[in-house]
């Protein structure tokens, strides 16, 4: 529970949703600052909006405690600066236009826009940009496995298995994972780079280049764990990945460039439409 003090009453702003501050139109008020409530549903929507989770209870107090402090704020303004809480509100109230256009944008063009691409059309946008996806880091395909220290890896010969040398060794690495493993990655059909895969690896000490190039299988140990890596594969440096790897970012530029092209081609027919729906008079 936190508590905003000021000359004039703040209400407490309550964290836990399960607590029930009183109904109006069958809507929980989570918060309250004066006269202002904030509903759960009203914020279960805007966090959503934000990238929020609002299940998640530390997400929700975060939010909450900021929506506290704002509302703390404009209070304030209100009573004691009117001039300027009537200039906030000209300049929301303004800017509430460019959200608007924002929204109908988003609404009205992304109806015009067509996602499905082909792969001859991912193919052929690779074929003529090769030179904007060159590798600042390797790519891999690897199997990394982190173990607690205190596990005896040892008497499983996991020291063996993770070579992968058996047919049969994978299934039995996948079954040592899910029971001791801190983490764990294996997929030798996809690409990743390499500072994904090593990010929670203390690797600084070792050469890089070394490990990868000389698709390096090796374990070690710090004070609190052991890990696993085995490189299957890589791509250098500097080099162009393959077509795979670079589908779904060469999608995702094919649809902002179609989209780009809608905004240019729509968008000031779009706001004239809009314009000319609703009754506009000009007094000077």
């Amino acid at each position: 529970m936190y508590i905003y003090s000021k000359q004039v009453s703040i209400i407490t702003c309550l964290f836990f949703f399960s607590i029930l501050f009183y109904r109006c139109d069958n809507k929980k008020i989570i918060a309250s600052v004066d006269n202002i409530d904030l509903y759960q549903n009203d914020a279960f929507i805007f966090m959503s909006h934000l990238g929020m989770n609002p299940n998640d209870t530390t997400e929700l107090k975060k939010f909450i405690n900021e929506w506290c402090i704002k509302e703390a704020l404009k209070s304030e303004i209100k009573n004691e600066y009117k001039d300027i809480w009537k200039l906030i509100k000209l300049r929301g109230d303004f800017f509430s236009g460019d959200l608007a256009k924002y929204y109908l944008e988003e609404i009205e063009l992304k109806k015009k826009l067509d996602t499905i691409i082909t792969k001859k059309e991912i193919k052929s946008y690779y074929n003529s940009h090769k030179e904007e996806f060159v590798l600042q880091d390797y790519i891999v395909k690897a199997l990394y496995l982190k173990i607690p220290k205190y596990i005896d890896f040892k008497s499983k010969n996991i020291d063996e298995i993770y070579l992968l040398k058996k047919d049969q060794d994978l299934t039995k690495l996948n079954s040592f994972a899910k029971l001791y493993a801190e983490n764990y990655y294996f997929n030798d059909s996809i690409w990743i780079y390499f500072g994904e895969i090593t990010k929670d690896i203390p690797i600084k000490k070792f050469n890089i280049d070394n490990i990868v190039l000389n698709r390096t299988k090796t374990y070690f140990s710090d004070d609190n764990h052991t890990y696993f890596l085995n490189i299957i594969d890589y791509k250098l440096k500097n080099d162009v990945p393959p077509l795979d790897f670079l589908s779904y970012k060469i999608k995702s530029r094919i649809i902002s460039l179609r989209l780009k092209e809608i905004k240019e081609k729509y968008l000031y027919k779009l706001i004239m439409k809009i314009k000319n729906k609703h009754e506009i008079i000009i007094n000077i």
